[in-house]
């Protein structure tokens, strides 16, 4: 089975299948309910889940251990929660959560290892952590992190090491603390860190070598602990 795209509910049911080689697109406003998709193991392209306006939970999802391309969920209004993806342990591509304003945590990750391209999640305004990302221990891209009004901490991200693009933290409003960086070692490309008016220090980046540091708006760091980090 190579490319899939399902657009209704009524698709949805009629899905029968256990691996599709291309991509799975699932994108329709009336769009509920994904269990019909329980027998499904394996995307071999991309997952894509986005503008389903109705869509609550992906659980019909839940059997599915790897996606070949990117993983991308955005546009989801009413999605709550990603828990439907437990047993997904790697993702070829990058990935991406964007724009879920009801989403609260990405638990549903927490069996992910491996991503092989860019982290980036924003926009979604009721997530609270992103604990779920704890068994992922390096980026192969961009790890970006904004406009999350919700979000206390970067704990979730304690695990990695090594980013070998930027890493991006900009706009949330909430953020205390960048302690769940403190593991990384080494940035390939920039560290832009702004308008994160909560953020009371940078403690997190002592062990960061290797990267230019952009600072905007920022006045949390003095001249001599910009050095320290280099």
């Amino acid at each position: 089975m190579k490319n899939v795209i399902l657009e209704t509910q009524e698709e949805v049911n009629a899905f029968a299948g256990t691996s599709i080689e291309g991509d799975l697109t699932i994108e329709g406003s009336d769009i509920s309910d994904l269990a019909p998709l329980s027998t499904l193991t394996f995307v071999g392209g991309d997952l894509v889940i986005w503008h389903n306006a109705s869509l609550t939970k992906l659980d019909g999802l839940r059997n599915i251990t790897s996606v070949g391309g990117d993983l991308s969920i955005r546009r989801n209004a009413s999605l709550t929660s990603i828990d439907g993806l437990s047993n997904l342990a790697s993702v070829g591509g990058f990935l991406s959560i964007m724009d879920n304003p009801a989403l609260v945590n990405v638990d549903g990750l927490s069996n992910l290892i491996s991503v092989g391209g860019d982290i980036e999640i924003g926009y979604n305004l009721a997530l609270a952590n992103i604990d779920g990302l704890s068994k992922v221990t390096s980026v192969s891209g961009v790890l970006v992190i904004r406009n999350n009004d919700s979000l206390t901490n970067l704990d979730g991200l304690s695990n990695i090491t090594y980013v070998s693009g930027d890493i991006v933290i900009w706009h949330n409003s909430a953020l205390t603390n960048l302690d769940g960086l403190s593991n990384i070692t080494f940035v390939g490309g920039t560290l832009g860190i702004t308008h994160n008016p909560a953020l009371t220090n940078l403690n997190g980046l002592c062990k960061i070598t290797g990267n230019k540091i952009k600072k905007y708006r920022e006045t949390l760091l003095t001249i001599k602990d910009i050095f320290r980090i280099f």
